[in-house]
């Protein structure tokens, strides 16, 4: 009798197993159908490639808070279903600009930058409608494109090739002048000898080779347009010369990394456009 009663245990446990097994195998498909190849906006942006969250949206452990611009989007390229998390597998997204006219707009742009965020879930049996939710406190829901597509708003065309010329020109009419404004109605500033001091970069990761350009034996500059914000981060950037073969994108990748003692107007820390040069070099 008790060789049956056990035998009868282990089958409702290996049952119960396999029903558990598949439902999570289900889950984890209908989750992959909704998050996977989209875009996602972090509700609190951090620097780190990795982040863990528990299942109210607090942060496990320690990270560097970074703009929204640079550090706040991801694409997804896979979600993994465990027992008790969630881990959300993709590329940072940074805003790059598309200038040529006063109506200049941000794009989101896929860097090579990997990132991982795992969220911690409930211990309840779970369905998709309580995992969006628990992911509902780690990102936003709603109003993606619109943020980005509302994030800058420029006042002068500054962009293209001749963006380092068009950038002379209005600093000698206009001292000062305000060229656009980020997302909170932050103005954007040309720096301009005696009356705004340029950020001074504190951390410059060189930027990787890709393997064509390597091959290639491709050298040479890349040169952006950076917004370097009030705190010193880079929010905004525009390639206005590249060299191809993947490079502009590594550079923009790099860049988007960098840290600045942020640009000052009497006494006060202002954000700036400024031009960045990357230089690629085959050792």
């Amino acid at each position: 009798m008790k060789y049956l009663i056990s035998s009868i245990l282990c089958c409702i446990l290996i049952s119960s197993t396999a029903v558990s097994a598949d439902t999570r195998k289900n889950l984890e498909d209908d989750l992959r159908k909704i998050y996977e190849h989209n875009l996602l906006s972090l509700r609190s942006p951090y620097a780190a490639n990795k982040l863990q969250f528990d299942e109210r949206g607090t942060l496990a452990g320690s990270a560097a808070p970074c703009p929204w611009s640079i550090c706040g989007m991801l694409q997804v390229e896979k979600v993994v279903l465990a027992q008790r998390y969630l881990e959300i597998r993709g590329k940072r997204v940074i805003l790059a600009l598309r200038s040529g006219n006063t109506d200049a707009k941000v794009i989101p742009l896929a860097t090579d930058r990997g990132i991982q965020v795992r969220v911690d879930l409930p211990d309840s049996p779970l369905d998709t409608a309580q995992v969006n939710k628990t992911l509902s406190r780690v990102f936003e829901g709603v109003g993606l494109l619109e943020r980005v597509g509302k994030y800058w708003k420029p006042k002068f065309d500054v962009g293209g090739p001749d963006a380092a010329d068009q950038m002379k020109v209005l600093r000698d009419r206009t001292p000062s002048p305000v060229v656009a404004e980020l997302e909170g109605n932050r103005p954007v500033y040309l720096v301009s000898p005696g009356k705004i001091d340029p950020p001074k970069p504190i951390h410059m990761p060189d930027p990787e080779y890709t393997e064509t350009a390597r091959r290639q034996r491709l050298e040479g500059k890349t040169i952006m347009l950076v917004v370097v914000d009030e705190k010193g981060f880079p929010e905004v950037l525009e390639i206005t010369k590249g060299l191809g073969e993947g490079l502009d994108l590594m550079a923009l990748t790099a860049v988007a990394g960098w840290t600045f003692k942020p640009a000052m107007k009497g006494g006060e820390p202002v954000a700036v456009l400024i031009n960045v040069e990357v230089t690629f070099r085959l050792q």
